[in-house]
Order: structure tokens, then C-alpha cells, then sequence
């Protein structure tokens, strides 16, 4: 059975008893959209059928092929959808059944909704479940240097060493460590194998290994995060990140990276210091060569939010994962 088949018979078993499904695959592949196979879905005797698209949907753009050919009579079988990729799906009348148990069809004669109640463990905490999988402080540096921009693991070890801050010998732990866990392949042609895992290990890693180690000082800001003066060495890091991507998050603990000294930088805010203040101004991690972009901003924000414990703040790092990474 291939992968496309399993898909298509995983998120068919599933449907309500009430509910008949029969499934007939394409054997030929011709690249258009909804035509992997034909479902007829039978209900009370009455039939309806369904030109199909069987697909692995992670990101927005997974969808943005199928949303020019969706018709009444097309539907997507796929693996389990967000929140926020189901919504986009309604929004552009694209019938879809996923492997969790979701349905979201409307033809005209006939309107299904299904929504599965079960937890989906790759996106409950957004985190390892495993946590023997626990990278050091150098190995969870490499993996945001990995994720902010993928086309450095092809570098030489030096230069990943010097984008990473990191030393020349966790380069080469850190990427054995990765390999074995099937993360990256160091072969002929070095390539990320599993973007998702790593994104949860890295949020993992940063709250367990590099958050607690972070250092920094506690300052209490009295006006507003927007007013602070920022220089081109300063990043803003979770709840102000995740304001900036998302327009959603009113921000009231904030974080930011620097890599000015910190005595120069607190005298630039004139800020108090308070061990209970709202401001963490901290040191940046990375490397100099790093550049600063919107997936690094991302980064950081889910894995401060996630942090943070705060359901809100957990929220709006879903969000963030679905829209950015």
C-alpha cells in the first residue's frame, strides 16, 4: 500500500458509522489537482461523489493549488488539519475528511460537519513528549541556526560554528546528534529530513537548555514597548515578536536581544532595574552572521511563549507555527 492509499483508507475508516465511504484510487499520476481518485459517499441511499485530492497538508501553501480547482463535487482526504488550515479551507469551499476525524463538506445537497474532539499530539504542546531527547545548550543553538536558514548546514563546520556561536567540536557533535535522531542527512548532499520534529525539539531545547542560561537583567519599563529605542543589533523576542507577526497579542512581558553591551543598552532605556520587572533585556545566543529574518523572529517567539505556560501566550504560538514555520 503506498502512502497516498494509507492516507485515503486512515481518514476514511474513521467516519460515522451512518456514513459510507467508497474509495477508488487513480493508478496513473498526471500532476492535477483532484484527480488522485473518486469517492461515492452514501447516506440514507442517497449517493454523492467526488472527484479527490489525496495530500500531506503542513503549511497554508500546501493548500494554495487546490484552492483554484475546488469545486461542489472535489474534496481533499489529508492527514489531520489545524485549526487555522481547516478555516482557510471553509473560507474557500474546499470539502475536505482528515485523518483525526474531521469533515467539512458542503455540495449543495449535502453539508457535513464533523470535529474531532481527540487531542492532536504534534500540536497540543507544540514540544518533545520525550524528554530524554533533551539537546544541550550548543546542540539547541545549531538547531535555531538550522531552522532560521536551513542552506547553512551545507557550509563548511567553521562557518557553521561562527553562525551558531558555537564551538568548532558542538558543530560536530551537535550535527551527529541530529543525523541520529534522522533529523538532517550528512551524506553527499547535506538536506534537512524532518523540519516539523526539529521545530519541536528546538522549543523544547530553548526552554530546558538555553532559556535558563540566558542571563540578562530584569528592568521595569513604564511606557510602551514601541517607544524603546531599538539599534540594528536589537531583536525583539516572544510576546513582542508574536505581537509584531500577529497583530493578536497585546504584549505584556517583554524580551529583548541585544548585542550591545548590556550596560550600554540599559543606559540607552534608562530603565530601572526590578527583579519582577516586565522588560528581560538579554544578550543574543547566535552569531554575528547570523541575519536577522522574519523565521528567526518566529522562532524565538514560539519558543518563549510556549515557555511561558500561559494559554493565552500558547495560542497565538500555534498560530504563529501555522503561519510562519
Amino acid at each position: 500500500m503506498t502512502k497516498q492509499s494509507a492516507l485515503a483508507v486512515n481518514a476514511l475508516a474513521i467516519l460515522p458509522a451512518h456514513i459510507k465511504a467508497d474509495f477508488v484510487q487513480n493508478e496513473g499520476i498526471n500532476g492535477e489537482c483532484f484527480t488522485d481518485g473518486e469517492l461515492c459517499l452514501t447516506m440514507s441511499g442517497d449517493e454523492y461523489h467526488f472527484y479527490v485530492a489525496v495530500k500531506t497538508i503542513h503549511r497554508k501553501e500546501s493548500l494554495t493549488t487546490l484552492l483554484v480547482d475546488a469545486a461542489p463535487n472535489t474534496l481533499l482526504i489529508c492527514n489531520r488539519l489545524t485549526p487555522y488550515l481547516a478555516d482557510i479551507c471553509m473560507e474557500n469551499e474546499v470539502n475536505f475528511i482528515d485523518t483525526a476525524g474531521n469533515v467539512r463538506i458542503n455540495n449543495g445537497a449535502l453539508h457535513i460537519w464533523i470535529e474531532s474532539k481527540k487531542p492532536n499530539p504534534s500540536q497540543n504542546d507544540i514540544n518533545l513528549t520525550n524528554k530524554n531527547n533533551k539537546l544541550g545548550e550548543g546542540a539547541a543553538k545549531l538547531l535555531f541556526l538550522l531552522l532560521s536558514k536551513p542552506e547553512v548546514l551545507n557550509l563548511s563546520y567553521r562557518e557553521i560554528a561562527e553562525y551558531a556561536n558555537i564551538s568548532l567540536g558542538m558543530v560536530s557533535k551537535g550535527l551527529g546528534i541530529l543525523q541520529a535522531e534522522s533529523l538532517i542527512s550528512l551524506g553527499d548532499t547535506r538536506r534537512i529530513l524532518d523540519t516539523e520534529r526539529m521545530l519541536s525539539l528546538w522549543i523544547e531545547s530553548y526552554r530546558l537548555s538555553i532559556r535558563a542560561k540566558l542571563g540578562g537583567i530584569r528592568l521595569q519599563l513604564e511606557g510602551e514597548w514601541k517607544d524603546v529605542p531599538m539599534e540594528e543589533n536589537d531583536f525583539w523576542g516572544g510576546e513582542v515578536a508574536a505581537e509584531q507577526l500577529t497583530q493578536y497579542l497585546h504584549s505584556q512581558e517583554l524580551q529583548l536581544f541585544t548585542r550591545q553591551p548590556l550596560q550600554k543598552k540599559l543606559a540607552q532605556l534608562k530603565c530601572r532595574p526590578n527583579p519582577e520587572g516586565n522588560l528581560w533585556l538579554v544578550p543574543a545566543f547566535w552569531g554575528d552572521k547570523l541575519a536577522w529574518s522574519e523565521t528567526s523572529q518566529a522562532l524565538l517567539a514560539v519558543a518563549e511563549l510556549a515557555a511561558s505556560k500561559d494559554s493565552r501566550n500558547i495560542e497565538v504560538a500555534r498560530m504563529i507555527h501555522e503561519q510562519y514555520l
